[in-house]
Order: C-alpha cells, then structure tokens, then sequence
C-alpha cells in the first residue's frame, strides 16, 4: 500500500478500513501477548478479514497465544513497514467467539491456519478487537488513531446498569434453586451454561465477587460439558443488552428458543 492511499484512507476517517487495509496487504504480521509466566511473547499472526466494522483474525485453540489470551486478553500486532510507513502498530482487547459462520469465513481467508489444524474446524477459534487504537509511523512523523468499536460483533453481554447486575443475578440464582428445570434436562445444562456467563460478566465487574455458589450448582458432569453449554449460552445471548430487571430472566428462559436455536 502506497503513502497516497493511506492518506486518502485517513483523510476520510475510515480508521478501521485504513487498519483492514494495512493488515491485509501486509506481507508478515506479528503478535505481542502476555505470556503464561507474565513475560513478553511475539510470534506471527493472521489476519483474517473485516467485517461490520470488527477486525478479525484467527489462531488455533491449541496455540500458547490462545491460552495467553484467555488469560490476558491484550494485543498488539506489529506490521513492518515498506514504502508508506516503517511500523504499523494495533493494540486492543481480545474478545474470542465461536460463532460458526465468522470461523468459516476466517479459515476461508486463512488456509494456512486450517492446514495447522489438520483441516478440522472445531480446532479453530476466531477472535475480534474492541477499544483497539493505531499509530503509522514514518520517517517524519506518527500518527495515532482510535478505532470505532463495531456495533455488530458478537460482543458479549452490555450492562448499562452496572450497580444492579450483580443483585439481579442473585436473585435469579435464589430462583433456580427453589424452581429448577428437571435436574436431568438439557434445559437445566442450558440454563446453567447461560447463568455462568451473567456470573463472569458480574466477576469482571466486581473481582471479588464470590460466584463459587453458582459453580458449585452447575449440573455439568465433564469440563468439556461445561464448555459446551457454556460457549452455547454465550452464541445466544450475544450483544444482550441488561438494563431491565427481567432481562436475565428471558436470556436464561432457554424453553423460548426454537428448535432452530433462536428466541420465539
């Protein structure tokens, strides 16, 4: 990518396609996480594409990078310059989803990575940036630049209330001990796949937080199990929105979901 682009990318303020841009043509990439032991790790990386405004890239769910980011979840990937610039450097949150159709789509963009994974999907993850922030740097001059959040990745839950989150999620919890679903019900492991996510999202919230009582009542029999109905739980309730006191009840009422797996 020549200087007159970039320019041309920045003037109009497209922040995120400028990156987008830069990423793709780029002909190494590399990746500075926190390792296991709190010291520095580099290694190649892989962008994948753009989409709704969301940078995304995709790594192996056996690689060290992934488990470093599960842990820390900070980035910042490096581009070495060329003609426009001499470093291009992105830094942001990671925020990994197994959403099937934007793991397809990155390992379509990514063979090399699939090719890693012995061709088989379920050993892909794919990850996005949110708060990520940019700097160009050239002979004469940096510039630095914040991305927009994008409003359509799969983000997560979204508290506007975040005093009230942690009261609410206790209440539920009281609910689910007096009135569960059948203990030897799918929808009791769904509902408790979903209640552990409001339990990690109320932790980040408040770290000291003790969410043992809603692990402990968790009905899963296997780690894996847990994972499953848990990655499951996160797929469906996506960008929720907690603002009202019933909204945790309607994003844990699994038995509203169809047989297609959305909300009826």
């Amino acid at each position: 990518m020549d200087n007159a682009t970039i320019k041309k990318l920045l003037d109009k303020k497209d922040y995120t396609g400028t990156t987008a841009a830069i990423l793709k043509d780029a002909q190494s990439v590399y990746a500075a996480t926190v390792g296991l032991d709190n010291r520095p790790q580099v290694r190649p990386a892989w962008f994948a594409y753009e989409r709704g405004g969301a940078l995304y890239f995709l790594t192996l769910k056996s690689s060290r990078m992934y488990a470093e980011l599960s842990k820390t979840p900070y980035v910042q990937f490096c581009v070495p310059g060329g003609e426009a610039f001499e470093t291009f450097r992105l830094s942001g949150k990671a925020v990994f989803t197994e959403d099937e159709a934007l793991t397809e789509l990155a390992a379509s963009s990514c063979p090399q990575v699939l090719q890693k994974a012995g061709g088989d999907m379920k050993f892909l993850i794919v990850f996005f940036l949110t708060g990520a922030s940019a700097m160009i740097e050239t002979q004469e001059d940096a510039i630095s630049f914040k991305l927009p959040d994008s409003k359509e990745a799969p983000v997560g839950i979204k508290i506007k209330k975040k005093t009230e989150l942690r009261d609410r999620l206790a209440r539920v919890f009281e609910r689910r001990e007096s009135d569960p679903p059948a203990a030897d019900s799918a929808d009791l492991k769904k509902y408790d796949g979903a209640l552990l996510v409001f339990a990690e999202a109320a932790k980040a919230l408040w770290p000291r937080m003790d969410v043992r009582p809603v692990e402990r009542a968790a009905v899963f029999e296997t780690y894996d199990e847990r994972e499953k109905y848990t990655s499951l739980a996160s797929s469906k309730i996506g960008n929720a929105v907690i603002d009202k006191p019933e909204d945790i009840t309607y994003w844990l009422d699994f038995r509203k979901w169809s047989e297609g797996g959305e909300f009826t």
